[in-house]
C-alpha cells in the first residue's frame, strides 16, 4: 500500500470547513483540517519532513531510561 493512500500517513477530511497547508523554512510540510466553523478547531491530516510523510499513528520509542 502506497503511504498516500495509508491512513496512518494521510487521513481524509471529515469537515467541510477547509484545510491549510502549511510549509516551514526547515523542511516541514502538514496539512491541517478545520472542524469548527470558526476555524479555531484543526485536525492534522499528514506531515511530511524532507519530501517524506511521517507516520502519524507511530508508537513513542520507551526504554528503560524513561522510567529511571
Amino acid at each position: 500500500m502506497s503511504q498516500k493512500n495509508d491512513p496512518d500517513y494521510i487521513r481524509p477530511a471529515l469537515y467541510d470547513f477547509g484545510t491549510k497547508t502549511i510549509k516551514t523554512e526547515s523542511g516541514i510540510e502538514y496539512c491541517i483540517e478545520f472542524i469548527t466553523e470558526d476555524k479555531k478547531q484543526t485536525r492534522l491530516l499528514w506531515f511530511k519532513q524532507s519530501d517524506e510523510y511521517v507516520r502519524l499513528n507511530a508508537e513513542p520509542e520507551i526504554s528503560e531510561e524513561t522510567f529511571v
